[in-house]
């Protein structure tokens, strides 16, 4: 099992689900989780964990906005 879900830092940070746009006007110990759907103080283990890479998080947005092939851009 990965470190990171063992420890007693939050892991919300380096999560997939988190929401990082600064327009949100939250306070600084909040934060929204995209899974969930609510406003949360960052936990040091959640169920829903995934730890953000490029690839899912290219894959995440293109769940949520869909892709545009190139010949659709043009």
């Amino acid at each position: 099992m990965d470190d990171v879900l063992t420890s007693d830092k939050p892991i919300c940070f380096q999560c997939l689900y988190m929401d990082k746009r600064p327009e949100s006007g939250m306070n600084a110990g909040l934060l929204f989780c995209q899974k969930k759907m609510l406003v949360l103080r960052p936990k040091a283990e959640c169920a829903l964990y995934v730890r953000e890479t490029a690839q899912n998080r290219q894959s995440f947005k293109a769940s949520i906005y869909g892709t545009m092939m190139a010949e659709e851009m043009e």
